[in-house]
């Protein structure tokens, strides 16, 4: 369930999805992101990115199934996220079951139309005939960049589970790599140091971890309260410590801004001498 709330200004918007099967075990989908990128560059992430405008064409309502069954952000929200996913891996993803099926080749053709700029999303949907489901992706989280970093996304978390049998492919561009992965496994490779997780990224990855199953996932997030999460910097005795809102349902997050640093986040400095680190 998800709280009402009203984006800041100065935010872009952005989704994301954890896309999640049982096939072989618990895993989700993951992107790495290219080095050269100018934000979270080389990073493992959840596919996604920003809103764009065609997310919020009014057409789209022919071909959404349970379009007034969500709000109109919301409706956006889902769109974007099953769009980047689209976009970033090749997966066709939230298909209302009875509608047009695409075959492997027409989905690999109009991916890479869509990349190239040739085609937009929503006109393949169209000529396709295919009906996404709009009740298919399940809030997960909510989290905004603290107001310190110089880009800032409003970033809306969903769950999904599939049993598609689409092949992952990524364009070498923007992503370099796609994998299928277990939780535990990706936070290994955070904590190890062998691959770069954003903060967001990982507390969202221990949360996820906390299941053993797409329906326990998907039950989960069904039953948690969606409240928006901005990370700040607090003085301990300690010395500095990265936390979040007690209520966001990650428990009690305080972890030291050095520990981060060494772990290859940014601390950019601000007034007064102190340092913050981004969300």
């Amino acid at each position: 369930m998800s709280s009402d709330y009203a984006p800041p200004s100065s935010t872009a918007r952005a989704a994301t999805i954890l896309l999640i099967r049982d096939r072989p075990s618990f895993q989700v989908l993951m992107v790495t992101r290219n080095e050269k990128m100018a934000f979270a560059a080389g990073a493992l992430v959840f596919p996604g990115g920003k809103v764009d405008s065609n997310d919020e064409d009014k057409r789209w309502e022919s071909h959404a199934h349970g379009w007034r069954e969500v709000s109109a952000e919301q409706r956006v929200l889902r769109i974007a996220a099953i769009r980047e996913t689209f976009e970033e891996t090749g997966l066709l993803v939230s298909l209302r079951t009875g509608g047009k099926e695409c075959d492997v080749k027409t989905i690999a053709i109009a991916r890479e139309e869509v990349c190239a700029g040739r085609l937009d999303f929503l006109s393949f949907v169209r000529q396709a005939g295919v009906i996404l489901d709009m009740a298919q992706p399940i809030p997960f989280a909510h989290w905004i960049t603290p107001e310190f970093m110089p880009k800032r996304f409003d970033t809306h978390f969903f769950i999904m589970g599939t049993d598609t049998e689409q092949r992952v492919a990524f364009d070498g561009s923007e992503i370099t790599h796609a994998e299928w992965i277990a939780p535990r496994e990706a936070l290994r490779y955070g904590m190890s140091k062998e691959r770069i997780l954003a903060f967001p990224t990982r507390l969202n990855l221990q949360m996820l971890a906390e299941s053993r199953s797409v329906e326990e996932a998907s039950c989960r997030a069904r039953e948690r309260v969606m409240v928006p999460v901005q990370s700040r910097i607090e003085q301990r005795e300690s010395g500095r410590v990265l936390t979040i809102r007690s209520d966001a349902g990650y428990g009690c997050v305080e972890e030291p801004v050095s520990e981060l640093a060494g772990r290859g986040h940014a601390i950019p400095a601000v007034a007064g001498g102190s340092s913050k680190t981004p969300s």
